[in-house]
């Protein structure tokens, strides 16, 4: 499609949509998808066109004989496959493609993103206001344009009220209806402005905290004023009524054409309105109560203390029933403006006894959590298809070049299928953390280099939407992900830093290990790591768990399953670097998935911010596991220490440290004795099982200090009993130099004398656990990118399986 037509076509797909037009499908929708789709609906809400090629799936795993929705947005026509990624990591020349739709006439779907509280019971119509007052705690971020805080009217009519902040931070206030014209009145810019609050925040770094405004607007009848702080900083004389019109009341939004429009990006607290008009004594009152208690029933005609903490339900308790709806999810636990959320990093704190914390809740112009699409397509899964990684698959034309999009989603064995010996986890946890602008341009050809900020980033764009390693558009932390958009990112042929490494930590690290055990004869039955979240026996009856490349965010649900299958007498073997360093929890219906990012590296929250890392799912501690009460070292004997751009000089294979043991001896003797190295690809030096991010021991970490321990931290850490040191990792830090860098066990930097006097940057061992299992790790993140390249490293961990009495089937 050229581009004026494009144009013409996002233009025409805009006034559809704003006409209201449901976009149809020709797939057939299953009765549950009907009735989650029921439940996704929304009041009217600004749609934002999309152009381009964008899909998702209705689920993250899908088993044999079950079927799957593809969610399709096009501007262009394409041809859609449903495909088995083959044994070639590299393309798609050996992918087996099951099913195939030509589609010439494409649909595109917008998205309708922006937090708000819906009330559906406003103040009636028919009842004229002589006085009004209208009262709020916000906390802004950036803020774009005028954004709603307490409104009820449509900005095309004069009838209605409203609270209102603006870009330059100053308030306005707005009354409509007898005698009432288009009368809105407001402050002198930056009323709303703290000590620092007008510092730029950029994407990837942590926000500076921001400060708490106690904000009232009222009409007695023959005066406006706005009070902010307790501080009156407007009066206008005006007279008349005010007319509430027949739309919805909105908390954090505004009407715009029979839209909710003009999301407000800032933490609130106790909305309230008053049918009469509060006096300076009352405002300091209510003031000094810091959102604490509700106001007295006095002229009370709605108050919503926020006292929920979770699920999309705000109860209204001044006896006229008018509860709201929160759209687009928003963000609870963040406490409110009487809570001082600097608690320490070790301490044992707990909200639920923190009788100041207070309640709010945080809204943003751009969370979307669903994109709530039609189904395109339908496709149900043959019985017999082997278990692993499978795409919906794009193939389109877009200036004159063939291009590929893809969606990503894992195959399970039927029910009524006998079980392989393995179960192989894909790091679906970590490809949704790092699923940043999902609505991209799709990129020429087949691999792309996507880093964290993902591909063709625009921070202009609404669209250009947050993950774990980024912000939101006005600053606040990225707390939370929906599982039901596109995750482009997390393709087969994305890249990940310098494309001359090629190399991805995402799905391109899970395939190396997932194609070698195809390639060796090996049987395994795939999983999502929700799907381990979810089902507690999950892993019965398994030789061996497979756990692979980045799996690096992890449930209390899924540690909890891997270590009752290891004291069942299970044997985990793990390929993956950065394991278990984050902590996430999914909300019911395990449509979002939450992780509150606090201390670690790449934390986004600051250490006097520390306490809103408690997840509105469970009211647990976030941030990293070690600190949460689940560490890595003692399920898996492992923690987090080194980290190196992929692909760099320096970063090398492992170096034997036990030749003599029997894992190098039998079945297949590994020809390799002490001071040897392998786990590299010889043609290409910096093909290396040593990269990106890589683990070792709890001793190891406790030799290794940045500074004092801090108060309250454990220290003196000691290693279960029973683990063999089989290799290490090592650096050279002569050719790695700055690029490399090791963290303590409390996430600190080590400085480079420090670390460059200790090459060990990765630790390969074997755990015969006390308390029942086996574990064989090779921690680093890139451990499987030289398996099929170095013979002596595929016979080690093919003398694991056999260990963990898993063989070939050819054997």
């Amino acid at each position: 499609m050229s581009d004026p037509n494009r144009r013409d076509f996002l233009k025409s797909s805009s006034a559809a949509v704003a006409a209201g037009t449901v976009l149809g499908a020709d797939a057939k929708i299953t009765g549950a998808e009907s009735k989650r789709q029921a439940e996704a609906c929304i009041p009217p809400h600004r749609p934002l066109p999309l152009d381009g090629v964008h899909t998702y799936t209705n689920r993250l795993s899908v088993a044999a004989g079950e079927t799957i929705d593809f969610h399709v947005s096009s501007t262009h026509p394409y041809e859609f496959q449903v495909c088995r990624l083959g044994p070639d990591v590299e393309s798609p020349s050996q992918d087996d493609v099951l099913q195939s739709w030509q589609v010439s006439q494409p649909v595109m779907q917008p998205i309708h993103p922006g937090s708000y509280i819906h009330v559906e019971s406003p103040l009636p119509e028919n009842q004229e206001l002589g006085a009004l007052t209208l009262e709020c705690w916000v906390r802004l971020w950036k803020v774009t344009g005028k954004q709603g805080v307490i409104t009820q009217r449509d900005e095309t009519r004069p009838e209605g009220y409203g609270l209102y902040v603006r870009e330059d931070r100053a308030v306005e206030f707005y009354l409509g209806g007898a005698q009432f014209v288009q009368e809105t009145h407001g402050t002198q810019p930056d009323t709303l402005t703290g000590p620092g609050e007008k510092d730029e925040d950029d994407y990837f770094t942590v926000p500076p905290a921001k400060q708490w405004h106690h904000l009232v607007a009222t009409f007695d009848g023959s005066h406006k004023r706005i009070f902010i702080d307790g501080q009156r900083v407007g009066q206008w004389k005006v007279s008349g009524r005010v007319k509430p019109p027949r739309t919805p009341l909105r908390v954090g939004g505004v009407g715009r054409d029979g839209q909710a429009d003009g999301f407000l990006d800032a933490d609130i607290a106790m909305p309230t309105i008053y049918g009469r008009a509060l006096s300076a004594t009352e405002i300091k009152a209510r003031l000094e109560a810091k959102a604490l208690r509700p106001p007295a029933k006095d002229g009370l005609l709605a108050c919503w203390p926020l006292i929920e903490e979770q699920g999309d339900h705000v109860a209204d308790v001044s006896g006229h029933n008018r509860h709201g709806r929160i759209i687009n999810h928003a963000t609870w636990m963040i406490g409110g403006p009487s809570f001082d959320a600097n608690i320490g990093q070790f301490s044992s704190y707990d909200p639920d006894q923190d009788t100041a914390r207070g309640h709010g809740l945080r809204l943003a112009s751009d969370d979307l959590y669903d994109c709530r699409w039609q189904p395109t397509f339908q496709y149900r899964i043959p019985e017999d298809a082997k278990s692993g990684a499978y795409v919906g698959r794009i193939r389109f034309q877009l200036d004159g070049e063939s291009r590929l999009y893809h969606s990503l989603f894992i195959v399970k064995k039927s029910a009524s299928a006998s079980r392989a010996p393995v179960a192989f986890l894909f790091s679906t946890n970590t490809w949704k953390a790092y699923s940043v602008t999902p609505f991209s341009p799709t990129w020429p050809g087949i691999k792309a280099s996507v880093g964290t900020d993902g591909y063709w980033f625009d921070p202009d764009d609404p669209r250009s939407p947050y993950c774990c390693y980024r912000h939101h558009r006005a600053g606040q932390p990225a707390y939370q992900l929906g599982l039901r958009m596109p995750w482009p990112t997390a393709g087969p042929y994305t890249l990940e830093g310098s494309p001359q490494a090629d190399f991805s930590h995402l799905c391109r690290a899970d395939r190396f290990t997932e194609t070698w055990l195809a390639r060796e004869g090996y049987d395994y039955d795939a999983y999502s790591e929700l799907d381990l979240h979810q089902d507690p026996r999950l892993l019965d009856g398994y030789q061996a768990v497979m756990i692979v490349g980045h799996s690096e965010y992890w449930s209390r649900q899924q540690y909890e399953h891997v270590r009752q299958y290891l004291e069942s007498g299970g044997n985990v073997i793990c390929l993956s670097g950065n394991t278990l360093y984050w902590r996430v929890s999914f909300d019911e219906d395990h449509s979002v998935v939450e992780c509150r990012k606090a201390d670690g590296w790449g934390a986004q929250l600051r250490s006097e911010r520390r306490g809103e890392c408690w997840h509105s799912h469970d009211r647990r501690r976030g941030g990293v596991p070690r600190e949460c009460g689940f560490p890595a070292w003692k399920l898996l004997g492992v923690e987090f220490l080194s980290y190196n751009p992929m692909g760099s000089a320096g970063a090398g294979p492992f170096r034997v440290t036990q030749a003599e043991h029997f894992l190098f001896q039998k079945p297949n003797r590994v020809n390799l004795k002490n001071g040897d190295r392998f786990g590299f690809d010889p043609d290409n030096p910096r093909r290396q099982a040593i990269g990106n991010e890589s683990d070792v021991r709890v001793s190891t970490l406790m030799r290794l200090a940045a500074g004092p321990i801090p108060e309250d931290a454990p220290s003196g850490l000691t290693d279960p009993p029973g683990i063999d040191v089989l290799a290490q990792g090592v650096y050279d830090w002569k050719q790695l130099g700055s690029n490399g860098q090791l963290r303590d066990y409390y996430h600190r930097v080590l400085p480079p004398e420090l670390s460059q006097s200790h090459d060990v940057a990765c630790e390969m061992i074997y755990w015969e656990r006390e308390d029942g299992g086996r574990v064989f790790a090779a921690p680093s993140i890139s451990a499987a990118w030289p398996l099929a390249r170095d013979e002596q490293w595929s016979k080690l961990l093919k003398n694991v399986l056999d260990h963990f009495d898993v063989r070939p089937m050819h054997a």
